[in-house]
């Protein structure tokens, strides 16, 4: 008799700024393959995918995003699960597993982009002062009408190169029409400045991974919290950047599910 939902581990996904629940297609692919029967969910954000958008009179908060994600869970409220965040929705994920930490079991985490964390570490932070640039550059071009040139400088930092001329015009459409999406992305980000206490509740297991060719903002980001989760590891993805989940999968999503398969046989990390 196959296994019932409430027998099959839950796995819910959340996807990064500018890309929808679809980013998720290999990993749910590859976890098939390797002989796992897991319940995966693959929600689309609030403005991305099929999914409206951000709600209208509330405000810039990963708490906002967190309950979106929660109401639409396919399993019961008593049903624990699993995390996997990428980006923004790794940061995402984090927020749901600080409201909810009895039902998350673990997070795995690629590069969760908490720029709240920053200015703890100083107030000269370079690393702050980069993305802050950014979320200000992306603002002032959607404040002059101008959402692709929004779109273009978001995707050029994110993949640290210019990659508007390899998109077509549908590409660069669907990006510019979730910019003002993003920005609330930035303001959620910037604003959830979690303190060492607050962290420490987090006891479920967490991996953390991040590229070493990424962003000064991301890796300085994933470097902080795995000092301040008392239960997190950090693992270098050589030679990746930020968007390796999506553009350097097979090698990303080895790592992910080598930690989920560790959480569901409770074999010990050496």
């Amino acid at each position: 008799m196959p296994p019932s939902d409430l027998d099959r581990a839950a796995i819910v996904c959340l996807h990064s700024s500018a890309a929808s629940g679809k980013q998720w297609r290999r990993l749910v692919a590859d976890g098939a393959a390797s002989g796992q029967d897991w319940h995966w969910h693959t929600p689309d954000l609030f403005g991305h995918g099929g999914h409206p958008g951000w709600p209208e009179l509330m405000p810039s908060q990963l708490a906002v995003e967190a309950n979106g994600v929660l109401a639409g869970l396919p399993f019961g409220p008593g049903q624990g699960f699993h995390l996997v965040g990428h980006s923004y929705g790794g940061a995402v994920a984090l927020q749901i597993a600080l409201q909810q930490p009895g039902r998350v079991q673990s997070l795995t985490l690629y590069e969760p982009v908490a720029f709240g964390v920053l200015p703890a570490l100083g107030p000269n932070e370079p690393e702050w002062e980069e993305i802050s640039d950014v979320a200000t550059t992306l603002g002032a071009a959607l404040d002059r009408g101008d959402d692709l040139g929004a779109a273009r400088g978001f995707c050029a930092y994110w993949q640290d190169r210019d990659v508007w001329p390899e998109l077509d015009e549908a590409q660069r459409a669907r990006l510019a029409d979730v910019m003002p999406t993003v920005r609330r992305h930035f303001e959620a980000l910037f604003a959830a400045q979690w303190s060492d206490g607050l962290l420490d509740l987090l006891r479920m297991p967490v991996q953390l991974i991040c590229g070493t060719a990424t962003c000064a903002s991301a890796r300085r980001v994933a470097q902080s919290l795995s000092t301040r989760l008392p239960t997190a590891r950090l693992a270098w993805l050589e030679g990746a950047g930020h968007m390796a989940p999506i553009g350097d999968a097979a090698r990303a999503n080895a790592l992910m599910l080598d930690h989920l398969s560790r959480q569901l046989l409770q074999v010990p990390v050496a």
